[in-house]
């Protein structure tokens, strides 16, 4: 029992945290209606166009929707690294809102389906800003890296129990049409964006002076072009990329498998859809002890296999238990890949980029989704469907094996820096970062080793890096008189380069000790970014100036 508690305990805490949070917390509460309304549309749009057209349909409609989708998923997401990202979250849920209504409109009016699948179309795209800019959002609301890891799987939790709601609510409202479901999601919606009302979240300077029409497209260039060329950023991105065109197959298998093989009838395709909410829910549960450790990819490869049992237990289901048994360990296996994936890109991507990576994953996942969606009708009818559920399954499972010792180099490169983030939050010039950005820093801190005399400053010296001391003792020194000492926990050099002047006095090791450096240019981008933290840190320099000057001497 206690070995049990040991393991549960910081994930509880962190989870407490959350909920204590009022931003978070409202936040999530808007993330969950988003994940009703969103399956809820969706699976009446599929449903109509299987009515109309068969599968065929259901594919085409498929890449009608996500397509464009995903083609401006990365513009729509990079609002949220040009503008206050709570707005474009609140924006993006009132667009939502109308956009579905709309949609609502030309089911309720009988529009010929062509007309339909436009609109549907239309209204698909402000979708692709919901995820991005919400799980960019959460870094900055978060107090601690264990609470955003946990609010990572509190959204996950939302998403199941919003799929769960919003399937039942699809399957329920069946019977009385496409119609009334998408309206139901365009309030559901408007609530939504009525939540996130006077959230606010910490902010760098943002120039909107230089947004031009152009921009956005320029930061969808730079959330691309970071997946191409990092080499840990790259393999997660391969891993969602077939997991999204496995789930978009069999998103569009379910339809003829809930219809036609288990006999449900068109409820049924909300039923399998509320049924895999559950293992949403229950996958989400799990990834809270899993997501707040050190060290992912073996869950994110055990997830994988979870998602090739459900697979190909999908293509057993002869009776509707399988089925759910099958839609149980599938929703499960999909929520730990996209926690555990996502915690592991917060992890490895600095705060100014997060937002069009998020962007550039969701084009991604709506391109191959619909990729999937594509070729799901082809398997069918070549292979059949039981064996196409078992082909996309051991597919997934054989991307997570591949990719398994990239992850084990991603995790290493993403540990927590703790004891780097123990001290650089005792500085008042680092304390309001946000902890994603402590994290970053915490891994740019390179560790000096300083014997007995060594001088890591020397007065009148070019200034090219900030120190913090891990051990030992140091004195500063100003025209051969000593001015100040500096232990564990201490900090210098932060005046030379916040003014660019000469180092101003000379910083020598009295023991054995050891200091973590930072260089000009990453303690200049981090400490002007922020406001709080730039006020901070020339109020620090301000005071070290005037109180260490020789007298007579100006302090500025």
């Amino acid at each position: 029992m206690n070995r049990l508690l040991t393991h549960l305990g910081p994930p509880l805490r962190a989870l407490r945290g959350v909920f204590r949070n009022r931003a978070i917390r409202r936040m999530q509460l808007a993330f969950l209606l988003f994940n009703v309304a969103e399956p809820a549309m969706w699976v009446a749009i599929l449903v109509y166009a299987f009515d109309e057209g068969g599968t065929r349909a259901v594919g085409l409609v498929s890449i009608l929707c996500l397509v464009p989708a995903g083609l401006l998923a990365p513009f729509a997401a990079g609002l949220g690294d040009r503008f206050p990202r709570e707005r474009v979250v609140r924006f993006g849920y009132l667009t939502q809102a109308v956009v579905t209504g709309g949609l609502a409109l030309a089911l309720g009016l009988g529009a010929p389906p062509l007309a339909v699948y436009l609109v549907a179309m239309v209204a698909c795209i402000p979708y692709t800003a919901g995820r991005p800019n919400h799980h960019a959002l959460l870094p900055s609301l978060g107090d601690a890296p264990d609470e955003v890891a946990a609010a990572n799987s509190v959204s996950a939790l939302t998403e199941g129990v919003g799929y769960a709601i919003g399937g039942l609510t699809a399957a329920v409202l069946a019977t009385i049409g496409a119609g009334a479901i998408v309206a139901v999601a365009a309030v559901v919606l408007g609530l939504a964006f009525v939540l996130t009302l006077g959230i606010h979240a910490p902010i760098g300077a943002i120039d909107l002076g230089s947004f031009r029409a152009w921009t956005l497209a320029v930061d969808a260039v730079d959330g691309i072009r970071r997946i191409a060329t990092t080499r840990g950023t790259r393999i997660l991105v391969l891993i969602a990329g077939a997991l999204a065109i496995a789930t978009g197959a069999i998103g569009v298998l379910l339809v003829p498998l809930a219809i036609d093989r288990l006999g449900l009838g068109d409820s049924g395709v909300g039923f399998l859809s509320t049924i895999q909410s559950v293992g949403l829910f229950i996958g989400a549960g799990a990834s809270v002890a899993f997501a707040t450790r050190r060290r992912l990819a073996g869950g994110i490869v055990a997830a994988t296999a979870l998602y090739a049992i459900g697979s190909v237990l999908f293509g057993l289901a002869t009776t509707t238990l399988i089925a759910v048994v099958a839609a149980i360990v599938y929703g499960a296996s999909i929520t730990l890949l996209d926690v555990l994936a996502r915690t592991l890109l917060q992890r490895t991507t600095g705060d100014d980029l997060l937002t069009r990576v998020f962007g550039a994953v969701e084009a991604l996942w709506l391109l191959a989704y619909a990729a999937g969606a594509a070729i799901a009708p082809m398997l069918e009818s070549r292979i059949g469907l039981p064996v196409s559920f078992a082909v996309l399954g051991c597919t997934m499972l054989v991307a997570g094996v591949v990719s398994l010792a990239g992850l084990r180099r991603i995790d290493d490169a993403a540990v927590v820096p703790e004891r780097q983030l123990h001290l650089l939050t005792g500085i008042p010039m680092f304390a309001p970062l946000p902890h994603i950005d402590l994290e970053r820093i915490g891994r740019q801190l390179d560790l000096i080793a300083t014997p007995a005399g060594t001088e890591l400053i020397r007065q009148g010296d070019v200034g090219d890096r900030f120190y913090v001391v891990q051990a030992g003792t140091f004195e500063i020194v100003r025209d051969g008189t000593r001015i100040d000492t500096a232990a564990e926990g201490g900090y210098f050099g932060e005046i030379a380069l916040l003014h660019d002047v000469p180092r101003t006095a000379t910083v020598r090791a009295l023991v054995d000790g050891a200091v973590w450096a930072l260089d000009q240019e990453e303690f200049l981008a981090t400490v002007t970014g922020l406001p709080q933290a730039a006020r901070a840190a020339q109020s620090i320099s301000a005071e070290r100036r005037r109180t260490h000057a020789p007298d007579g001497e100006d302090a500025g």
